[in-house]
């Protein structure tokens, strides 16, 4: 069985909630100078998903999954390969009816300090999850992933990688090794097998407070 590297958690120029300076095609082609075989596109509340892209990244070798970083009840979750058309922003629990074995409900950055965290939500809710995200923000003396992967440990959740890229610098920091053949439906049941391996590495200080202060500036210049 091949070891597929993937990011399952990735933004591009096309999300409509924030400024990033590289677009999906970009991103696919530094994908595949990476070694990639697996991406999901994550925009904010929209998914970048088509023919054109699919067929794109599989001739670059690459399975792109569809995929969107959902805000539900205020907070972020990951979902891949979902009919995002019946998402319901304003309830979580209606998630669980929408659940099947061909599509992954993952908890971004659940205890990172910011307003769309899933926090107490992620524990009240933890049988919604089929994986919980290790994300590369992170450094030695400064590691808000602890919390999660405690809790993944404590009720058997899969753990994948991501770089939940807004800035080059940040992609190809943190990723997933997936035992899975090339095709959506058997690397999300891998995934959900718990048949995935985490490479990450903690970021030296001043690369993670560079990566904050671009992003507290666009952030700034948008709401502007």
């Amino acid at each position: 069985m091949p070891l597929l590297k993937a990011d399952l958690h990735i933004h591009t120029s096309e999300d409509p909630e924030d400024t990033i300076r590289y677009s999906a095609t970009d991103l696919i082609d530094r994908a595949r100078e990476y070694g990639y075989s697996v991406l999901a596109i994550t925009n904010h509340n929209s998914c970048l998903y088509n023919r054109y892209l699919r067929d794109y990244a599989r001739e670059r070798g690459i399975v792109l999954i569809p995929g969107m970083e959902a805000t539900i009840q205020g907070r972020h979750v990951l979902l891949l390969n979902f009919d995002f058309s019946r998402i319901n922003p304003a309830r979580l629990e209606e998630l669980y009816g929408l659940k099947d074995q061909d599509n992954l409900i993952i908890a971004p950055h659940p205890y990172f300090p910011s307003t769309v965290a899933l926090r107490a939500l992620f524990r009240k809710n933890i049988r919604l999850f089929d994986a919980v995200e290790l994300s590369h923000h992170y450094c030695p003396r400064l590691d808000f992933n602890k919390k999660a992967l405690r809790l993944a440990r404590q009720h058997g959740l899969p753990v994948v990688g991501t770089s939940d890229a807004h800035q080059r610098c940040q992609f190809n920091t943190t990723y997933s090794l997936i035992e899975a053949y090339p095709d959506t439906e058997t690397i999300i049941d891998a995934i959900k097998k718990g048949k995935v391996k985490v490479v990450t590495k903690p970021l030296p200080l001043s690369l993670l407070i560079r990566i904050n202060m671009v992003m507290f500036i666009r952030n700034h210049i948008m709401k502007r």
